[in-house]
């Protein structure tokens, strides 16, 4: 009975180091450490449909072989779906892996198909929804036939609800051309052109004349005193009585020209 137990242990115990040693001997794949990096961060990684993590990931251990994996773009919002990124990696050794995220931008217009250029390139047709490498920056004009052209400004530009806007027929003002102008001088009335032209010519006038009868009257007043004639002081003094009007006149000029250009 003593002798059966012991085959029996004996025979068990050799199984299961034999089995373990084949266990170990069959695991020969090689593990390697990779990184993640995305641009922006915060991207959720899946190799599959397995998630691994989010980035930035740095010492993921992984078994050699093929892998695709799958970045989430984590800013993507609640009017659209931002692009994903793919990258198919060959493990063979320790790896980073780094994906940049594509902007988005969606734009439309009333009314729609209207062309939208960058820099004169024609980017496409409204509604428009367009990738690009890097963040657009400058101005981008809507056109459409029969209708004014729209100059939008990329820095008013709202990645949460994208860009619409409306174009007007020619022969109105544009939208954005009312606000440029409300925003740029803050008129409630329009200039009057031929009065403020004419009170700068009177400015200029009044400026020439006063620099004018001063120095003339301070040249016969010199003569004057060189000699003594009674003509010459005369001269000056009427000179300089002119130079006196014509200095009101030219301050009464300036002060209405300031009054049209800047007053309602």
């Amino acid at each position: 009975m003593r002798l059966l137990i012991i085959l029996i242990l004996t025979f068990s115990f050799t199984a299961c180091y034999a089995q373990s040693d084949t266990a170990f001997a069959g695991d020969s794949a090689k593990y390697y450490s990779v990184t993640f990096f995305s641009v922006p961060d915060n991207a959720e990684i899946y190799s599959d449909t397995s998630f691994i993590g989010v980035t930035p990931l740095s010492g993921h251990r992984m078994k050699e072989g093929v892998y695709n994996f799958k970045f989430i773009n984590p800013g993507s919002g609640n009017y659209w779906q931002n692009s994903n990124e793919t990258v198919t990696l060959d493990l063979k050794s320790d790896t980073a892996v780094s994906v940049f995220f594509k902007f988005f931008y969606y734009f439309d217009s009333d009314p729609f198909n209207a062309s939208v250029l960058f820099q004169d390139t024609l980017l496409g047709y409204t509604p428009l929804r367009l990738f690009t490498e890097s963040k657009l920056t400058g101005d981008l004009i809507f056109r459409k036939k029969n209708y004014r052209d729209l100059i939008f400004k990329l820095e008013d530009y709202d990645f949460e609800t994208g860009a619409k806007v409306k174009l007007l027929p020619k022969g109105k003002e544009s939208l954005n051309e009312s606000v440029y102008k409300d925003k740029g001088t803050q008129f409630n009335t329009k200039r009057n052109l031929p009065v403020i032209i004419s009170l700068g010519v009177a400015s200029i006038a009044g400026a020439y004349f006063t620099y004018d009868f001063k120095t003339k009257g301070n040249r016969d007043y010199d003569e004057y005193l060189m000699t003594g004639s009674q003509q010459k002081l005369d001269d000056s003094k009427k000179k300089d009585a002119y130079f006196v009007v014509s200095l009101i006149l030219m301050q009464a000029a300036i002060g209405g020209l300031i009054y049209f250009l800047f007053f309602d």
